[in-house]
């Protein structure tokens, strides 16, 4: 009774965890999002006793950044480690078919190669090391590694293994196969990046040009009508004669305006640049987090 009871409890120490990154994005993401709440509420408070809409807009702004800037932070490291996977998974691969060169069969192999550096990938290996000495079926032990790892390149290696080892024949000849059709797929999607990132630099482009041109109408056109305005009224000439639209016009609301398009550009360019350079929307966050703190600088300092 003893001895079932150890097994069930060793059992359960080798179940799946749950990701600690998704644990830590679940207690920042409800951090992130009262300090929003907080900043922007503060904000809309002060703005009331301000004539200016600038204290709104730019609380507005920061109370956004605070809920999406964890966010970011989390998918950057998440970003990071996918990336560390699928660059050690071809060592992995020569690690495989070194081992059974030796003689080992391909589950001593996985097991053998999971007391390698590999960086993010090592965790995972020693996760499925340890399924398959408690007796996980092994579909089910891969199917767990290929959810952990979470690449698309690590499930169909997966996917591939599993094959290798139903089918049989000769298992060095279907390894060699394996992590060369492996570095095939990540050296086109090296070419791919690289191919497409010249489009990432055109839109960070249009959208300093976007910048300067708003500035530029902010410190110098909008400041030479403030002192039209200014002249007329000393002259009291209010909103009639040739020059009366000047009068009513109102430069705050122009200058807002313009900052308001800025943010929308750096959202959608963000977001542009994301599924760009990295396949995803998500990844475009940190783009998005970027343009704004630019266009907060632009609009405040300069």
């Amino acid at each position: 009774m003893e001895r079932v009871e150890r097994k069930n409890r060793k059992s359960i120490e080798i179940e799946p965890k749950q990701s600690i990154l998704k644990n830590e994005m679940l207690k920042s993401g409800i951090f992130s999002i009262v300090a929003s709440i907080s900043v922007i509420t503060m904000s809309f408070y002060f703005s009331e006793y301000s004539d200016s809409t600038t204290i709104r807009d730019v609380g507005l702004i920061f109370g956004i950044l605070v809920g999406i800037i964890p966010f970011t932070i989390h998918q950057l490291k998440e970003v990071q480690r996918r990336d560390s996977i699928d660059r050690n998974l071809p060592v992995f691969l020569l690690a495989l078919l070194s081992s059974v060169q030796s003689g080992a069969n391909l589950i001593k192999a996985i097991e053998q190669a999971a007391d390698r550096n590999l960086g993010a990938l090592t965790p995972e290996l020693k996760n499925l090391r340890a399924n398959i000495s408690w007796g996980t079926p092994i579909e089910e032990a891969f199917e767990n590694f290929a959810e952990r790892t979470g690449t698309r390149v690590s499930r169909r290696v997966t996917v591939l293994l599993e094959m290798a080892m139903k089918i049989g024949g000769d298992v060095t000849e279907n390894l060699e196969m394996i992590q060369k059709h492996v570095s095939e797929m990540q050296n086109i999607e090296k070419s791919r990046k690289s191919a497409l990132q010249p489009y990432t630099y055109t839109i960070y482009i249009s959208f300093v040009v976007f910048l300067a041109v708003a500035v530029l109408l902010t410190t110098s056109f909008f400041t030479e009508i403030e002192k039209v305005q200014e002249g007329l009224l000393a002259a009291g000439s209010g909103t009639d004669g040739l020059f009366g639209s000047l009068a009513s016009m109102e430069i705050e609301k122009l200058e807002s305006a313009l900052f308001n398009m800025a943010v929308i550009e750096a959202v959608f360019g963000g977001l542009a640049a994301g599924k760009i350079g990295s396949g995803s929307y998500v990844a475009g966050t940190k783009h998005v987090v970027v343009m704004i703190v630019i266009a907060v600088i632009a609009f405040n300092v300069m």
